[in-house]
């Protein structure tokens, strides 16, 4: 049993990894325009640290945009402090805790650059294998490819949404607002956008850990420890090996998603954080700024 809260153990990771790298730089937000009512996006801030890592934060739930834009008026200037940007880990501002992840997951990125290591990559049916005709596939948040992938397999969703409106209800879909139903799933796909409004825990205790539980999303894409202790069994995130390109698809306003590379992680895939750190203790990586 862990004493600690997920956001506790992301919290006190990307201090130990801001003080390795010497409190890194962050050299500029990305924010996209709020809109009135963001129920039917699904859009992402980016934060960039000096030496051009990049971590993704999703944005469209309730007003953390809006909260942002009123915080960073100017976000591709702003250079606020990684560290105090992680104690927004520790509140219940859910703006807070969205620029605290996409710190987390820059930082990880970071780690990731400097040693070396780099994520296998996700496959195209990723979460969509091993799901025979008839099989009942929760899914936190609304991926709506993926249920039209599963449903074309034969299986049944059932989809855990806060904002039911965003789902469309067809033929093996069907909807619900209690996280008990997974139960009676044979694995979930969990949107990373959990770990923004401190759902990721009741998830887990609910479902259970006989679940086989995937958490997929840019905002998954930090470092996995404290989610892999926990019982999830696969991370997918996404990298950027180009900022320049990153922020070239931003500027026009176009989808981003080729900008970067989807990637998953699971137990066997990867070294852990000790086991990184270690290759920095070793002296055989720059943890300096580029």
């Amino acid at each position: 049993m862990n004493s600690e809260s997920i956001s506790d153990d992301y919290r006190r990771i990307g201090e130990r990894l801001a003080a390795l790298q010497g409190r890194p730089g962050i050299s500029g937000l990305y924010l996209p325009t709020p809109v009135s009512d963001e129920t039917f996006r699904d859009e992402f801030g980016f934060v960039f640290l000096k030496d051009g890592s990049v971590g993704p934060f999703y944005v469209s739930m309730e007003d953390i945009l809006v909260r942002l834009w009123r915080h960073f008026p100017k976000p591709a200037q702003s250079k606020p402090d990684a560290m105090n940007l992680l104690r927004g880990f520790d509140g219940t501002d859910l703006a807070g805790r969205a620029l605290a992840l996409g710190v987390y997951n820059a930082l990880s990125a970071w780690l990731y650059k400097a040693t070396g290591f780099e994520p296998p990559d996700r496959g195209a049916n990723s979460g969509l294998s091993d799901n025979p005709t008839g099989r009942k596939v929760g899914m936190v948040g609304y991926f709506c490819p993926l249920v039209e992938k599963l449903t074309a397999q034969g299986c049944e969703v059932l989809v855990l949404e806060r904002a039911p409106e965003r789902v469309t209800v067809a033929q093996h879909v069907s909807v619900t607002g209690d996280p008990r139903d997974l139960r009676d799933c044979a694995g979930v796909l969990c949107t990373a956008s959990t770990l923004i409004n401190d759902s990721l825990e009741e998830i887990l205790a609910t479902a259970g850990r006989e679940n086989v539980i995937e958490l997929i999303g840019p905002s998954g894409s930090g470092l996995p420890d404290p989610l892999l202790a926990r019982g999830v069994n696969s991370i997918g995130g996404v990298s950027f090996g180009d900022r320049q390109q990153l922020m070239a698809h931003l500027q026009r306003g176009e989808s981003w998603g080729a900008a970067g590379r989807k990637y998953q992680i699971d137990a066997a895939s990867y070294p852990g954080l000790e086991g990184l750190l270690a290759k920095l203790t070793d002296g055989h990586t720059d943890t300096g700024e580029s």
